[in-house]
């Protein structure tokens, strides 16, 4: 009897369990799905600055391309989840005046970008936009910089640990799409999952972050720091600054830490 009675709350504790884990993984499914894209009207039309690139499957995709006589480096800049490439034209002018050639583009229902996003497209087409900028535009692929803020730091992540990188720039990036919302790791189905891929990293990293970050917290910084290679990583911590006043609020301090970064590459 009392062993029948073990196994009847050994059961009953694996079907609770189990519930537990289903409850938690539709819940945040549902949360990154409503929050981890959130793109808006085109803020921007086309011009002399914007190509377009077909992807596999054919969606057309807006591609910004800044071109600087005589630079070697490219700097692939991925936006945040409520941006497009109209948005971060400041950005990615500044960094023309850097003296790099400047690559970055719409994530599918983004600015003038076809389609719908989701984690696996966004892989996808940065990829086939690099292979684009290699064939057709004349970047070296062994001399280019990805840099992505906040939800772009996932796929400057993905990129920098599949692909040749010269450096790779984490601002204001989180561990993960779920530990945005839920302190946990053991959920299954997360994306975006930076912290996992942290330590395959093999060029050298600058990681930015504001301290007063109410939406991606500074500890997704300071552990993402931790995560990759020490003797690669650099680190510039922002004080008194958010998630999405960092650029403005710390400008000269911001492009004098990624002047310094680029120089020692």
């Amino acid at each position: 009897m009392r062993e029948r009675e073990r196994k009847n709350g050994f059961n009953t504790l694996l079907v609770l369990i189990s519930v537990c884990v289903l409850f938690f993984f539709l819940f945040a499914q549902v949360v990154t799905k409503q929050l981890l894209f959130r793109p808006g009207p085109a803020s921007y039309e086309a011009d002399e600055s914007i190509r377009f690139v077909q992807s596999e499957d054919d969606t057309r995709l807006a591609v910004f391309w800044g071109p600087v006589p005589g630079a070697s480096k490219t700097v692939f800049y991925f936006h945040g989840n409520g941006e497009d490439l109209g948005q971060t034209g400041f950005v990615l002018n500044n960094y023309r005046l850097q003296g790099v050639n400047v690559l970055s583009f719409d994530y599918r229902g983004y600015g003038l970008s076809e389609g719908s996003p989701s984690e696996k497209n966004c892989y996808k087409d940065a990829r086939t936009v690099l292979d684009y900028a290699v064939a057709n535009l004349g970047v070296d692929a062994k001399r280019v910089v990805f840099h992505g803020r906040s939800l772009g730091g996932g796929i400057a992540m993905e990129l920098a640990t599949t692909r040749p990188a010269m450096g790779l720039i984490m601002e204001s990036a989180f561990l993960s799409a779920y530990q945005v919302y839920l302190p946990l790791t053991w959920v299954p189905g997360d994306k975006f999952a930076n912290s996992k891929k942290a330590g395959k990293v093999s060029c050298p990293t600058l990681v930015i972050h504001g301290k007063e970050d109410q939406v991606v917290g500074f500890f997704h910084g300071e552990e993402l720091a931790e995560r990759l290679p020490s003797e690669l990583t650099k680190t510039f911590w922002v004080e008194g600054v958010g998630h999405n006043d960092l650029v403005d609020r710390a400008s000269s301090r911001y492009w004098a830490s990624i002047r310094s970064f680029l120089g020692g590459l």
